[in-house]
């Protein structure tokens, strides 16, 4: 099972929650709920007179605001489109829970300012594996049938945004890493969850527009952005450090157990360049014995092949210089055999 960090659908959920209750409860407590008492003290002192020059009244104030009555059931729209959103990302969250633990996931992924704030830029999911990096936008429409871009202005939309999140994304993980994060290949992808989702095009130039069933195959076989867990690894360590501390302390549990993952793997990584470093010096050395100099470096004169007679290479052969008798030069260049 993938490891999860964040809250799926938090933002949207919230924003959308706004954007219905606040228009309905302004519309309850300015207009309806005075409208209804003018109406009962105008029935009860001056009857249906009352209740009729009343009933006037409010229609006339209703029909000299109707625009700002407008604007706020428009927020009530607007909020639904929200709550969907979130509903959304809640499904796609269900299906990248599926994935091995290879993965690791942020969800309603917001990046925190100097001051601890959270940016406005934020991303509905993350995926780290050794498939890619992927940025997934997750939508939910009404209707099942999703036509390409160039026909439908709604998907044209999101495949801008989404695009313009994954390159942002690689800008901040290079700006975040000081540099070490660069030519990372970031996967952007649109997913539609509403049940028995259509698209006309999975294909919207370099982004992946796909129903959600499709998204855990879109994932795991993906392989233009292969990346090694060890890297995989730093490039989660890079989005965790850019969250809030709650949300760091909330979720330790789980990335915790996603670097074991990582420190395992970059430890077999060490392990693999020490034993090839050894390999490299082990050759290197039987090179040199294998190639004993043709002359004395010392003084140039030939070397000769003898036995040592004292010492504890005493009976094994050596290349003397022929020159010891004469000048004292004492190079020897042991030969094993």
């Amino acid at each position: 099972m993938a490891r999860i960090i964040g809250t799926p659908g938090e933002s949207a959920g919230v924003r959308g929650a706004l954007f219905v209750i606040v228009p309905i409860s302004l519309t309850i407590l300015l207009v309806f709920l005075p409208a209804l008492y003018a109406l009962s003290i105008a029935a009860r002192r001056q009857g249906l007179v009352g209740l009729a020059i009343t009933g006037v009244v409010v229609v006339v104030v209703w029909g000299f605001n109707r625009k700002t009555f407008a604007e706020l059931w428009e927020g009530v729209r607007e909020g639904r489109n929200f709550l969907k959103g979130a509903q959304g990302e809640i499904l796609v969250h269900q299906a990248l829970r599926e994935l091995s633990e290879e993965y690791i996931v942020f969800h309603d992924f917001h990046p925190v300012d100097a001051s601890g704030k959270p940016a406005r830029w934020n991303v509905d999911h993350i995926v780290i594996g050794p498939t890619g990096i992927f940025v997934l936008d997750a939508k939910y429409y009404s209707k099942p049938r999703v036509f390409a871009a160039e026909k439908n202005s709604f998907n044209r939309k999101n495949v801008a945004q989404v695009q313009r999140n994954a390159m942002e994304l690689k800008e901040r993980l290079v700006k975040w890493s000081g540099g070490e994060l660069t030519k990372l290949f970031v996967v952007p992808v649109v997913v539609y969850a509403q049940p028995d989702a259509s698209l006309e095009k999975l294909n919207e130039g370099a982004v992946r527009t796909i129903p959600l069933r499709l998204l855990p195959k879109e994932i795991t076989s993906h392989t233009e952005g292969e990346i090694d867990r060890e890297r995989a690894g730093r490039v989660a360590r890079v989005l965790y450090s850019q969250i809030g501390r709650d949300l760091q302390y909330a979720f330790k549990t789980e990335f915790d157990a996603y670097g074991e993952l990582s420190r395992a793997a970059r430890y077999a990584a060490r392990d693999a360049r020490l034993v090839a470093q050894a390999a490299v010096t082990a050759e290197q050395a039987v090179t040199v014995v294998e190639e004993p100099p043709t002359s004395c470096p010392r003084c140039g004169g030939a070397l000769v092949r003898r036995t040592a007679r004292f010492g504890e290479r005493a009976g094994k052969p050596f290349l003397g210089c022929e020159n010891y008798s004469k000048t004292g030069c004492r190079f020897g260049w042991n030969l094993e055999e």
